[in-house]
């Protein structure tokens, strides 16, 4: 149920639990009854029917669901009940398993969700080093490939025997293990939670400074963004992408105004119109002049939307990275 999943996710990130809201991203939630009861002499007698909130998980999402300590799993519980309007709650998640693998930015969050409860549970009295310690040294090279060369992810424990020798020389507590763990953690955890969270793709810079410099921001912004107002700032970073974008490809000697009209240096509508006609002439000029019209009215009706949704900024930076990659692609067009 979309509606459901989408409201789940929206419950997470309210509580700023992007990292949870990311790992649902890929998966199908549900409330299915279950029978409980027990065995008798081999015998089984059903009691009564619960309700159980259940998340249908690819791999590796579905072992890092597994691996959440039990109040993130709650978490969880309470966002699919909020999901599908329950006024109760469910203590815990059931995680089926679905026969596709994910790759990507979710994959290396799942990644680093399940190597912290895999460092966690060894050192709390869970599963012992020498069944898990192979895995644990082809996830962490796995991982310091992967994890993205500007977040922060400084794991020194190369196999879980050196992270022995080092909780037993410092940490005597499991509540220190667990909070060295998570310390050790969250700053790859969150940083690539909230980046997952963006409505696009990180896109090749294009060169223009300002334009990738304000677009990476308004990409930032929605990541925190949970307000009307934090919305509203996005249009307005939108439209300062798009002023930026006209403002670096536009030549007033070379791109005349289709109207005669003299272009302001924030007229982006009139630049890139300019620009487009005389650099991508032809009969699909008309469909690319109404992208850019398009995304620019967007960022204009976000910015001074008092009612603006997390939805409708998404798409507004999703139009606007679309743009800056047409408009980039046409400056290229040469070298293409």
């Amino acid at each position: 149920m979309a509606d459901a999943m989408e409201t789940a996710r929206r419950f997470l990130e309210s509580l700023h639990r992007y990292d949870l809201s990311i790992l649902l991203s890929e998966c199908a939630i549900s409330i299915q009854d279950q029978v409980a009861g027990q065995f008798i002499d081999d015998d089984w007698f059903p009691r009564v029917k619960e309700e159980v909130a259940v998340v249908v998980a690819p791999s590796p999402i579905d072992e890092a669901l597994l691996s959440l300590p039990p109040n993130d799993r709650k978490r969880i519980g309470e966002a699919i009940a909020n999901g599908y309007g329950r006024n109760g709650s469910f203590d815990d998640i059931r995680v089926d398993r679905i026969s596709h693998d994910v790759r990507g930015t979710v994959e290396v969050l799942a990644e680093l969700v399940i190597h912290r409860g895999m460092m966690i549970s060894v050192a709390t009295g869970g599963k012992s080093i020498q069944d898990v310690n192979d895995y644990y040294v082809a996830r962490e090279i796995r991982l310091r490939s992967e994890v993205p060369s500007d977040i922060k992810y400084e794991n020194p424990h190369d196999d879980l025997w050196a992270w022995y020798h080092y909780w037993k020389e410092h940490l005597d507590r499991w509540a220190e293990r667990r909070q060295y763990v998570n310390q050790l953690f969250a700053p790859a955890i969150q940083t690539l939670a909230r980046r997952s969270s963006s409505p696009i793709p990180e896109r090749e810079a294009t060169g223009w400074e300002r334009v990738d410099r304000a677009l990476s921001k308004a990409r930032a912004q929605f990541g925190s963004a949970s307000a009307e107002e934090d919305y509203q700032s996005i249009g307005l970073l939108c439209r300062e992408v798009i002023i930026s974008l006209a403002q670096a490809v536009f030549d007033p000697v070379r791109h005349p105004t289709l109207d005669g009209v003299t272009a302001s240096k924030t007229d982006a509508n009139r630049m890139l119109e300019a620009y487009v006609a005389q650099e991508f002439p032809g009969d699909s000029y008309k469909e690319v002049r109404a992208h850019h019209r398009a995304a620019l009215a967007l960022a204009l009706n976000l910015q001074h939307r008092r009612t603006a949704t997390r939805q409708l900024a998404a798409l507004c930076v999703e139009a606007t990275a679309s743009t800056v990659a047409v408009v980039s692609i046409i400056a290229r067009g040469q070298e293409m």
